[in-house]
């Protein structure tokens, strides 16, 4: 299940989270999307927070939806964003989603909230919900100096490059591309960006 832990600093500091979140221009991810996304193909933004992202998407011609566990950051997204389509819902599960219900999948700012035990689960998950030929988009960061909790009560797990690459590969997924860049606000923070496509049905090999 979501770190319960992380959702509740969600929640109480929500106001904070969500203006930081609209502060800040992933231009990286913008150009992954562009790069490798289909264009005008049902699209989920997990782990939409501010809402931000979900607006993007809509503007650029990927129709949207977004999926976040905290209710008050639902809240301040329909605020700042009128009329997007924000549901509550996280990983693992997904809960609320059908198999194969899209080909675009984003997911900015997620895993490393998950516990190290459920990353699997997760990854199994991204791969349930697309198409065969979907794409995934997935930007996770390194923790803060403090260690994998931050300060704020929010859980930063440390997730090897590699670790997550052969998770993608075991569940379908073909590497498109790969980087590691620089946070531009907080030098000691890194992001690895990463773009796969579905190759393979989730459950093939359990048919």
């Amino acid at each position: 299940m979501a770190d319960c832990e992380t959702i509740r600093s969600y929640d109480q500091l929500a106001r904070q989270h969500a203006a930081f979140q609209r502060s800040q221009q992933p231009t990286a991810v913008y150009r992954l999307i562009e790069t490798f996304f289909h264009a005008g193909a049902p699209t989920v933004d997990i782990g939409s927070g501010s809402g931000r992202d979900v607006a993007w998407l809509n503007q650029h011609g990927y129709p949207a939806i977004g999926l976040e566990p905290s209710p008050m950051m639902i809240a301040e997204a329909r605020t700042a964003y009128p009329g997007i389509d924000v549901r509550l819902d996280s990983l693992p599960e997904l809960s609320s989603i059908e198999d194969a219900s899209f080909d675009n999948v984003l997911c900015v700012a997620v895993l490393m909230h998950l516990p190290a035990n459920e990353l699997e689960r997760a990854v199994i998950h991204l791969a349930r919900i697309l198409r065969p030929g979907g794409r995934l988009i997935v930007s996770y960061r390194t923790p803060p100096p403090e260690g994998e909790r931050a300060i704020d009560g929010r859980l930063y797990t440390t997730i090897p490059p590699a670790v997550f690459r052969s998770l993608l590969e075991a569940n379908g997924f073909q590497l498109l591309f790969w980087e590691e860049i620089p946070d531009h606000s907080r030098p000691l923070i890194r992001w690895w960006n990463t773009a796969a496509e579905k190759i393979r049905d989730w459950h093939s090999e359990c048919v």
